[in-house]
């Protein structure tokens, strides 16, 4: 397993994964949210508690949309490796850190699983491998389960 800093796609290729699709719609979702706020607050007659429920939607929406921009991912399937940009490995604090883009080989993986945490627009596909830290990287919600269940498949095959 070793680290990279960017992610380059090489020829040999076999698929590549991207979330781009689910952050284009979390932020139309978030805009149309945000425009729906806007409109109540110059249309309506509020009390200032009003205005500041407005406010305090429009905040909470806000940190939606930095979350759904800050994780979207791109993995990447070879025959003899795994890439993943913006993974996080369990450091000794048992603390999630980021690495940045990662390798990771077939024969290394122990097991794919997932993560949920609470009230988050995404999951965590977790990465085990035989020996080491454990890697983990975000995946939206409507993708989660396809994305895992592709790569125990390609971990079957290539393993």
């Amino acid at each position: 397993m070793k680290q990279k800093q960017t992610m380059i796609i090489r020829e040999n290729a076999v698929k590549v994964y991207k979330d781009t699709v689910w952050v284009w719609i979390g932020i139309i979702f978030f805009v149309a949210v945000l425009a729906f706020f806007i409109y109540l607050l110059f249309t309506g007659n509020y009390s200032i508690w009003g205005y500041v429920s407005f406010g305090v939607a429009l905040i909470l929406t806000s940190t939606y949309f930095f979350e759904i921009k800050k994780d979207r991912n791109t993995i990447v399937v070879y025959p003899d490796s795994l890439h993943i940009e913006h993974a996080q490995m369990i450091n000794n604090d048992f603390l999630w850190e980021n690495v940045g883009t990662v390798e990771i080989k077939w024969s290394q993986i122990k097991r794919i699983s997932c993560e949920y945490l609470y009230k988050q627009y995404y999951y965590y596909v977790i990465i085990e491998p035989q020996k080491g830290k454990s890697y983990r990287f975000a995946a939206f919600e409507p993708t989660r389960l396809f994305l895992k269940r592709q790569l125990k498949e390609y971990h079957k095959q290539y393993k």
